[in-house]
C-alpha cells in the first residue's frame, strides 16, 4: 500500500530529525499531503499510528495533517489552474496518485485547452514541522 511506504518513510525522517536536533521527545509532525497524488488522509493517520510504534522516540508523536491544494501553470498562455478530481474516473486518479506526471495525460488548461502545463502546488508529501522537546 502507498499510504505504508509514506507513514514510514515520514516516521524514519522523524526519528532522523530527533538525532539531529538532539530531542528527547518528538511530540508532533506536521505532514503536508499535496492533492494532486490523492493520498487517502484517514488511511494515512491510521497506517502512521502503527509505523511509529516501530520507531523509537516518535511512539507517542501527534500526527498532523494539511491538505496542499493542486496548481498549475499553463505553459502556453499563463493560466493558473486547480485540479478538478471530480472529473476524472477512478483509473485514471489511481495512475496520477502514483506517477503524477500522467496528469499532462489527462488534465488540460481550462483557458486554452493545453496540455503543457507545470504543477506548481500539490505534488507529493512533505514533512512541514517536527516539534518536540530539548
Amino acid at each position: 500500500m502507498h499510504e505504508w511506504a509514506l507513514s514510514d518513510s515520514v516516521a524514519a525522517a522523524a526519528l532522523e530529525v530527533k538525532k539531529e536536533q538532539n530531542l528527547k521527545t518528538v511530540d508532533e509532525i506536521t505532514v503536508v499531503l499535496g492533492a494532486v497524488q490523492d493520498i487517502a488522509a484517514e488511511a494515512f493517520a491510521e497506517i502512521f499510528d502503527e509505523v511509529k510504534k516501530n520507531y523509537r522516540g516518535i511512539e507517542n508523536a501527534k500526527l498532523v495533517i494539511e491538505t496542499e491544494p493542486a496548481q498549475f501553470a499553463c505553459l502556453k498562455c499563463g493560466n493558473i489552474f486547480g485540479l478538478e478530481r471530480e472529473k476524472l474516473d477512478h483509473e485514471t486518479g489511481e495512475a496520477i496518485h502514483f506517477l503524477p506526471e500522467m496528469a499532462k495525460l489527462y488534465i488540460k488548461c481550462n483557458k486554452c485547452g493545453s496540455p503543457d502545463f507545470k504543477i506548481t502546488q500539490g505534488r507529493g508529501v512533505y514533512i512541514r514541522e517536527i516539534k518536540g522537546e530539548n
